[in-house]
């Protein structure tokens, strides 16, 4: 191997480094290179960064990429415009072997560094893609929980022996309804509620007559919610919090609903 390179054949080199595919002269010699350089040292560092990424990100590569890669390298060198010095005498065939074989070597490990860096730029986007489309897949989810309590407010609503109610203030401002089926699962439908500052919060509670008993907060802007209710209360009441939520209320009652005796 030469030991003089320049530095743009280091760099076309710095890819396979990176992946510690290079052969032990060559390393070593960019090893060595790299103390001196920031440049490269930065390179090499994407270059690593990208194939951490590449390890991790569990995607599949585009279809024929690697045949790509493959033919890429079973290709003939390209002619490299390179002056080459006259034999002094006669020299034996077998003597221009080594001279023909680092330069094929060479050209076949420096195509390998790119297109696998390239490679991996790929994959690395596909990862993008697919960071994209599990945020998507959560929005998903979002909408198909808020339609099955939908759904299932509706079903309740239509059971046998529910108790229908609305939850109104006392000027008509707020206006929510709500479904409690016989075995105490009940349904809030409080889209209607005007939406909160940050860090405030509705809350539902269960009255016993007596007392307020939590059944839980309700968010700042809550569409349909479900809640759990035991027998002995009267009435379902709103109240506004801060978040995220108390266990005993001392603020005023924003909306109330009694429940069928």
């Amino acid at each position: 191997m030469r030991t003089d390179l320049r530095h743009g054949e280091i760099e076309e080199l710095l890819g396979v480094f990176a992946l510690d595919a290079l052969e032990a002269d060559e390393a070593d010699y960019v090893g060595r290179h790299l103390p001196t350089c920031a440049r490269c040292r930065a390179e090499v560092e994407e270059y690593r960064e990208v194939a951490a990424l590449l390890a991790h990100t569990g995607a599949a590569a585009p279809e024929g990429l690697w045949d790509r890669i493959a033919s890429s390298l079973e290709g003939e060198p390209p002619v490299l415009d390179r002056p080459v010095a006259p034999f002094l005498g006669a020299v034996p065939a077998p003597d221009t072997t080594p001279s023909v074989l680092p330069l094929r070597r060479s050209w076949q490990t420096r195509v390998a560094g790119t297109v696998i860096a390239a490679a991996a730029a790929v994959i690395v986007v596909l990862g993008v893609q697919m960071t994209a489309q599990d945020e998507r897949l959560d929005e998903m989810a979002e909408v198909l929980a808020l339609d099955a309590l939908e759904r299932a407010y509706q079903a309740a609503e239509g059971t046998p022996g529910s108790a229908v109610l609305e939850v109104k203030s006392f000027d008509g401002s707020i206006d929510a309804q709500a479904v409690v089926t016989t075995d105490g699962r009940g349904y809030l439908q409080a889209a209607n509620l005007p939406a909160l500052a940050e860090g405030r919060t509705y809350q539902l509670w269960g009255d016993t007559g007596e007392q307020r008993v939590s059944l839980g907060p309700l968010g700042a802007d809550p569409g349909v919610v479900s809640f759990e209710l035991s027998s002995g209360y009267i009435g379902l009441a709103i109240t506004e919090e801060a978040e995220p939520g108390v266990i005993v209320s001392d603020q005023p009652v924003l909306a109330y609903g009694q429940l069928p005796s």
